[in-house]
């Protein structure tokens, strides 16, 4: 034990030098530590308002029970779309309508022939003639894209357009 003290002795000052670069240090770690742990608890104040780590699981909950009421309400709205898209097959929205002058006495292609049918080629084809002193309308019958009267020129060329131009779609929310 004396040879220790003795060697303690003789070297104070380099001891007490070692020791007071050593308090230095771990005095320089402690401030880094403290620095980490003040930002550490900054982020997780902001994730946790009041401090003991129920909000966070409470937010989680929430966040999982509105995802499920989301993937609820967007399989309704799928199984809509496809019933909606089911039915628009036997919708009435292929149209065409072609305008003249029925006769020569009366101008401003007042006189029309009108296509309209589904998907399928189900439907009609309105033809309204205007005179000077009258005005007729006639309806024809469509299935699968023909009709068994004879169709004139004018209401050929109004299945012909509705052809043309493809479906109709309206889109309302």
């Amino acid at each position: 034990m004396d040879v220790v003290l003795k060697i303690l002795t003789q070297h104070t000052s380099e001891i007490l030098l070692f020791l007071l670069v050593a308090v230095l240090a771990l005095a320089i770690l402690v401030v880094r530590s403290m620095r980490l742990q003040s930002s550490s608890q900054s982020r997780w104040r902001s994730l946790l308002p009041d401090g003991r780590g129920e909000t966070l699981e409470t937010m989680l909950y929430d966040h999982l029970r509105e995802r499920m009421r989301i993937e609820q309400e967007l399989e309704a709205l799928r199984t809509r779309a496809q019933d909606i898209e089911a039915r628009l097959t036997e919708s009435k929205r292929h149209l065409g309508l072609v305008r003249y002058d029925a006769f020569d006495d009366v101008r401003g292609n007042q006189s029309f022939a009108m296509a309209i049918y589904d998907d399928q080629g189900n439907g009609a084809v309105l033809n309204s003639i205007v005179g000077r002193a009258d005005c007729r309308v006639y309806c024809k019958p469509l299935l699968n894209g023909r009709s068994e009267r004879d169709l004139s020129q004018e209401e050929q060329r109004a299945i012909r357009e509705a052809r043309a131009t493809g479906p109709k779609t309206i889109i309302s929310l």
